[in-house]
């Protein structure tokens, strides 16, 4: 279970513990045992905000057991679903900065902020970002035997019935949805969104004829493609997947700016000692950097990436304004 919430304001605990120490050197004492410990010295916990089995959770998983190599000390799995992970990411919040209980986050730990003002943290100030572990690109999908063979087809059948062309996600306020809004700014067209309740169903209802197509996470689709269910018209990355490297870019079709990715980074409190952070950063890279461990997240749908403390903070910062930004433009709201 995640420990209690400890009621320390910082400036009074390093005034307290400033005092301390130099009582203590003053008086020719040796300190407490645990301040001199280097980190890590007791277990460490990986929450996850959504259900096992999940994307989220997955990737947790393969984590761990190699973190726990890395830093000889438990590395433990913590499910805490609900509110699109806004249960887990607040409790994180506010707790000590210690680097024993991370969350895994996913990028709509940024969209919670911006479509939900009642959101209890600021997604981005109250969390230190310790690494970007994978992503997956968006991309939009449509039956294997749709009418629908380019993305310059399925713009143009939106362009001749504005607001008739449906398009299915996950749900409501996930960055798939983002992404689908995207596309019609982008596009100038008007798409209907159809919201589900999973990935697996968004999909599910392309592959019966309820839906014309998809927004979908290349890693909650890949089954499908794999199994020549659906057909993918394009991705919203920089560059093609590795894991469907026959398929174009949005980029390479004329839409310059049409980028959306789903990703998942590990978070701490916000204030975690550099020392700390650096140390998790660090072993997470070289780990993200084995060719047995990258096999085994290409296998999920992901790809490996890894980034240093200050660039992934600054991506959070960047991608949470742009959200916001987007959910004013297309009055997307949390319900």
């Amino acid at each position: 279970m995640i420990p209690a919430e400890k009621h320390h304001p910082d400036r009074r605990r390093r005034a307290v513990l400033g005092a301390g120490v130099g009582l203590a050197a003053g008086a020719g004492f040796a300190l407490p045992a645990r301040a001199q410990e280097a980190f890590p010295s007791r277990p460490i916990r990986i929450v996850v905000g959504f259900v096992a089995g999940g994307v989220s959770d997955v990737l947790a998983r393969l984590v761990a057991p190699e973190l726990q190599k890395a830093l000889g000390v438990s590395v433990l799995v913590e499910n805490r679903p609900g509110a699109s992970g806004m249960i887990a990411a607040g409790q994180v919040a506010k707790l000590p900065a210690d680097g024993y209980t991370l969350y895994m986050a996913p990028n709509t730990h940024l969209i919670n902020h911006a479509i939900n003002p009642n959101t209890p943290y600021d997604s981005v100030k109250d969390f230190t970002g310790i690494t970007l572990l994978t992503t997956t690109p968006n991309m939009l999908v449509v039956k294997d035997d749709s009418p629908y063979r380019t993305v310059a087809d399925f713009v143009a059948a939106a362009r001749a019935k504005p607001g008739e062309l449906s398009y299915a996600t996950s749900g409501i306020g996930t960055t798939v949805h983002f992404a689908g809004e995207l596309l019609a700014f982008q596009a100038g067209i008007k798409l209907n969104h159809v919201p589900f309740k999973g990935a697996n169903q968004s999909i599910e209802a392309v592959v019966a004829g309820h839906v014309p197509a998809s927004v979908s996470a290349v890693s909650s689709s890949i089954g499908f493609i794999r199994g020549g269910r659906v057909r993918v018209l394009g991705v919203m990355a920089e560059k093609r997947s590795a894991l469907l490297p026959d398929v174009p870019t949005f980029r390479e079709l004329g839409f310059k700016d049409l980028l959306s990715e789903t990703w998942l980074g590990l978070l701490g409190p916000a204030g975690m000692p550099p020392a700390v952070s650096g140390r998790l950063n660090a072993e997470l890279t070289r780990i993200l950097q084995t060719a047995e461990f990258r096999e085994k997240v290409l296998n999920t749908g992901n790809e490996p990436v890894g980034l240093g403390l200050a660039a992934f903070q600054a991506q959070m910062a960047r991608e949470l304004d742009g959200y916001i930004a987007l959910a004013k433009s297309a009055a997307i709201k949390a319900q």
